[in-house]
């Protein structure tokens, strides 16, 4: 399955120009009319506003159970399944693991966790992927923990506010060494505005998403989770599912490569294997896939429908 970034040719209108080094002028012309075509079966033409229920096939419609990630970060270690009781790093232009190895993502900020920051980061796009990308809407704190399925605590109010404040203060460059064209960084959450009660705590949040994530979901290079199976997994099983959805025929995947996938600072293999084994037969359970074991070369198998 192609990345977006293998797709943002078809995807992403730009102004005629030399074709790129190496490339026909032939090829740059058939890439804009691509481009131009996949605009215009959207609705949509070069300049327009996008907002990403436009995108999304018409199998997906306006079905309000699902929730949508992509590929880039599905595939990546954004978001680790480390102990909670691991401080989080904070880093500096870092690069993070990706299963493709000609993908790059540079990583800035605080680091994000799948057992909150994901969760909080697709129920946030949920709400906003109505309205045109770069556009503000609004959501309360108390909406944002019930759709996340926390607890109505204030800890919980408070940790969502934290979440909230590390995707907003990072930046993330993603990079493809197959693809050419224009890159640059985001931030999971371009911005916010606050309304605070009488203690001067954020209630109700205005936010604004990069218009840029584009990008990153044109094309059908995105995984459709579905969200009340999706958000009661753990933490690891949660990126073995990012794993197995992000793709119709899963690969193998090396338990190694897991481990750095989730980026986990468990270093006892024997502990890592049965981490994994746990993950595998909760997949299963949640019907994410029809098999999921570890074998003996210590692969991960998954087999969907």
């Amino acid at each position: 399955m192609k990345t977006a970034f293998e797709h943002i040719q078809k995807a992403m209108p730009t102004e005629p120009g030399k074709p790129a080094p190496g490339e026909k002028k032939s090829d740059a012309q058939l890439e804009r009319l691509q481009r131009r075509a996949y605009l215009n079966s959207k609705g949509l033409k070069p300049g327009d506003q996008f907002q990403l229920d436009l995108i999304f096939p018409d199998t997906i419609g306006d079905r309000d159970d699902l929730r949508h990630i992509p590929n880039d970060y599905a595939r990546s270690s954004l978001f680790t399944a480390r102990n909670k009781r691991q401080p989080r790093k904070t880093l500096m232009h870092e690069r993070l693991f990706h299963y493709n190895e000609h993908v790059s993502i540079l990583y800035t900020g605080i680091e994000l966790r799948a057992e909150d920051d994901e969760l909080v980061w697709l129920q946030i796009l949920s709400y906003g992927q109505s309205v045109a990308l770069g556009a503000p809407f609004e959501f309360s704190v108390k909406d944002l923990v019930r759709d996340v399925n926390w607890s109505k605590s204030g800890r919980n109010y408070d940790r969502a506010r934290e979440c909230i404040t590390r995707l907003k203060a990072n930046e993330v460059l993603a990079l493809n060494s197959k693809a050419y064209g224009k890159s640059g960084a985001i931030s999971l959450i371009q911005n916010y505005t606050v309304v605070n009660d009488s203690e001067g705590k954020p209630t109700q949040y205005r936010v604004w998403i990069d218009p840029n994530l584009i990008v990153l979901f044109a094309g059908n290079t995105f995984t459709s989770h579905s969200w009340e199976i999706y958000r009661d997994l753990s933490p690891v099983a949660r990126r073995l599912a990012d794993y197995i959805e992000s793709h119709k025929h899963p690969f193998p995947l090396t338990l190694a490569k897991f481990r750095q996938m989730c980026g986990s600072s468990d270093s006892n293999t024997a502990s890592w294997r049965q981490t994994v084994k746990r993950a595998c037969t909760e997949v299963v359970e949640a019907k994410i896939a029809d098999a999921a074991r570890l074998n003996k070369d210590d692969q991960i198998c998954c087999v969907r429908e």
